[in-house]
């Protein structure tokens, strides 16, 4: 059997719950196994994910133990208001827009209603919410703290990918009359954007790096007007006359002759196809300078 590569994600899931049962021993928590299933939920793939998650699921922490308190003052065996209690709790998380709540305020509602016994029902359910709370704490903090996720790395990886598969598809474009992998570049650019939103995100808590933003949102813009007019191209003629301009730019960047053609024939598409094919290239000469003449 060949097992995959264990990931650093899954490597501070681990530590995470490591350190909140060896705190629920220290504080005596009588219940770390909610403490370690909050832990868990928490650990996310970017450090600002991270923080909205511990956020949303310490409200919804805080909503599951209030609602499961009014039912063990009301009747907490009763079938009936259980199944109230989950349909409360999933209204109110809705009408919030809290929808990362929901998961860990029903776990903590049934964990105290479930496992409630005669005594004090406000010390009960106030204990089990705060031992998810630490789970919770616990775990953005490790998330945080430990090798933080480094999107930064994946974005600058995918455009690199991005801008030697635009290259591909203009050799191919120009030397072999074929045009295709748009697709998979649209879908590359849809991936990277949501990537570059966490990014953004995530330069909340890392201000060295604010002035890097400029020159992502740069390249992302860049990638999305080079897909544009490549598809706009695309549409207009399978082969096409280059321009005596676009000629030589593209001999010059790419080392190669562009096949000869007579200029003398060109029509009214091929100086619209030139048009665009020339955005293309002064957006790739973007991409290329920021990406490998810069320091992000």
């Amino acid at each position: 059997m060949k097992f995959a590569k264990v990931g650093m994600r899954t490597i501070k899931t681990v530590i995470a719950v490591i350190f909140t049962i060896a705190i629920s021993e220290i504080l005596n928590l009588r219940s770390p196994l909610l403490a370690s299933i909050a832990a868990i939920m928490t650990i996310e793939y970017s450090i600002s994910e991270s923080f909205e998650t511990g956020k949303f699921r310490m409200y919804g922490t805080i909503l599951g133990g209030t609602i499961a308190l009014i039912i063990t003052f009301i009747a907490p065996e009763n079938f009936l208001l259980i199944g109230l209690g989950l349909i409360l709790i999933i209204n109110i998380c809705n009408a919030f827009q809290w929808e990362r709540a929901v998961r860990i305020s029903m776990v903590v509602f049934l964990a105290i209603v479930l496992n409630y016994k005669d005594g004090d029902g406000v010390s009960y359910a106030l204990n089990r919410t705060l031992d998810t709370l630490i789970g919770i704490t616990i775990g953005t903090a490790t998330n945080y703290f430990i090798r933080p996720p480094k999107i930064e790395e994946k974005i600058k990886e995918t455009m690199d990918i991005m801008f030697l598969g635009v290259e591909r598809i203009l050799e191919k474009l120009i030397w072999e009359r074929q045009f295709d992998e748009l697709n998979t570049l649209s879908e590359e650019i849809n991936n990277i954007g949501k990537e570059y939103k966490l990014f953004k995100k995530d330069l909340r808590f890392n201000t060295e790096k604010e002035d890097d933003i400029q020159s992502y949102n740069k390249l992302f813009n860049a990638f999305e007007n080079i897909n544009i007019h490549l598809k706009v191209i695309h549409s207009i003629k399978k082969s096409p006359i280059i321009d005596k301009d676009n000629k030589e730019y593209i001999e010059k960047y790419f080392n190669r002759e562009v096949p000869e053609q007579d200029e003398n024939n060109m029509d009214d598409l091929d100086l619209i196809y030139n048009y665009h094919l020339k955005i293309i290239i002064d957006e790739l000469d973007l991409v290329n300078t920021i990406l490998y003449r810069t320091n992000i």
